[in-house]
C-alpha cells in the first residue's frame, strides 16, 4: 500500500520573513515600553500633586498658615509631613515654594491669610503669560536630572523654601524631555477655600468735594471698607500743597509713604476738617493710602501700587479743584 505524505513544512524564505516580523513586533513593543513608562509617572506625579494641594490647604484652614519646608518627617509643621507624599514618581522630594509671610515664625492668626491681598510668588507660564499672586506650587523634575524651573531674579535654580523676596519663577523649558511637572495655588483660591470672610480693603470715596481760593472751613471725610479694622492712613500732597495750613491732617510730601512704620502714617478715620483752602486756583492730586490691621512685619519699603506687595494696602489718587474765589 502506497502511503500519500501531504504535510509540507515551512521554507526558510517563509521561516525568515517570520522571524523578521517578530522581530519587528518585539523591538516596536520594547521602543513603547519607555514612553509609556515615562507617561504612567507623570500622570503618578500630577496625582500626587492634587493630593498635596488638598492637604496642604485642609492644613492651612485649620492653623491659619502654610506649612514650612521642613525636611524632618516628624515635623508637624512641615510639609514633608502634612504632604500625601513628599516624593514624586521618580522617588524625588517635590521642591515645595511659598510665600514666607503665610508661614509665621510667631502664632498666626486667621488674618496671616485672609488679611493678606498679594504675595511675593509669581510663575512665568510660558514667555507671555505671568500668574500672579502665588500662595504656594509644587515642583517635580520629572525623568530629568535637574529641575528645569528657573528664578526670574537670578536665573538659578529654585530650592524648597520660603519665597521672602518677589520674585517670578519660569516654569516652561524648550529641551527635549519631560518639562517639570507644576501645580499652585493663588493666595485668592487659598482664602477661598479656608472659608475666609470679608471683601478686600478698598477707600470708598470716589471724589473729593471742590473748594474756592483763599476760602476757609474746607472739609471732607473718606473711609474705608474690607479688610480687618481699624485702619491707618497716608495722604502725600503735590509738589505745591492745596492747604494754606493742615490743622486735621497730615499732608506728606511725595513718596513719603513708601514706609509702613513712618510717621506719615496716622491711626484715625481720614477726615479733613476747616483747612484753608490755597490762594492759588487749579487741580492738585492727592494720592491716599490706607492699610489695616493685617499687614505683614512693618519692614517693606513698598507703596500700595507695587507689583510685589507684600502687606494689606488699598491706594486712590484724588483730584482738588480749587475754583477763584468770586
Amino acid at each position: 500500500m502506497r502511503v500519500c505524505n501531504n504535510h509540507k513544512g515551512f521554507s526558510l524564505i517563509e521561516l525568515s520573513i517570520v522571524l523578521v516580523i517578530i522581530g519587528l513586533l518585539v523591538g516596536l513593543g520594547s521602543s513603547m515600553i519607555g514612553p509609556m513608562t515615562s507617561y504612567v509617572k507623570v500622570r503618578e506625579t500630577r496625582d500626587m500633586e492634587d493630593a498635596n494641594l488638598q492637604s496642604v490647604i485642609s492644613w492651612a484652614s485649620s492653623n491659619n498658615m502654610l506649612p514650612h519646608a521642613s525636611t524632618d518627617a516628624a515635623d508637624v509643621s512641615g510639609f514633608r509631613y502634612v504632604a500625601k507624599s513628599y516624593q514624586d514618581a521618580w522617588n524625588q522630594d517635590f521642591i515645595y515654594l511659598y510665600d514666607g509671610s503665610l508661614s509665621p515664625a510667631t502664632t498666626p492668626t486667621k488674618d496671616t491669610i485672609c488679611g493678606r491681598r498679594a504675595t511675593l510668588l509669581s510663575l512665568a507660564l510660558d514667555a507671555t503669560t505671568t500668574k500672579k499672586n502665588i500662595a504656594f506650587a509644587l515642583f517635580s523634575r520629572a525623568d530629568n536630572d535637574t529641575l528645569q524651573s528657573k528664578k526670574n531674579s537670578d536665573n538659578s535654580t529654585p530650592a524648597s523654601g520660603a519665597v521672602t523676596v518677589a520674585d517670578t519663577i519660569k516654569i516652561y523649558t524648550t529641551n527635549g524631555k519631560n518639562p517639570d511637572i507644576v501645580r499652585w495655588v493663588t493666595l485668592d483660591e487659598l482664602r477661598s477655600k479656608i472659608g475666609c470672610q470679608g471683601a478686600p480693603l478698598k477707600i470708598v470715596n470716589n471724589e473729593l468735594p471742590s473748594g474756592k481760593a483763599a476760602s476757609t472751613g474746607y472739609s471732607a471725610t473718606l473711609t474705608a471698607d474690607g479688610g480687618v479694622p481699624p485702619y491707618k492712613w497716608c495722604v502725600e500732597r503735590p509738589a505745591t500743597s492745596p492747604f494754606v495750613t493742615t490743622n486735621s491732617i497730615t499732608l506728606s510730601a511725595p513718596d513719603s509713604c513708601n514706609d509702613p512704620t513712618g510717621s506719615s502714617w496716622n491711626s484715625y478715620p481720614l477726615a479733613i476738617n476747616n483747612e484753608t483752602l490755597s490762594a492759588t486756583p487749579g487741580s492738585y492730586k492727592l494720592n491716599v493710602y490706607v492699610r489695616d490691621t493685617a499687614d505683614g512685619t512693618g519692614t517693606s519699603t513698598k507703596k500700595c501700587d507695587a507689583a510685589d506687595l507684600d502687606y494689606n494696602c488699598a491706594k486712590k489718587t484724588f483730584v482738588l479743584t480749587v475754583s477763584p474765589q468770586q
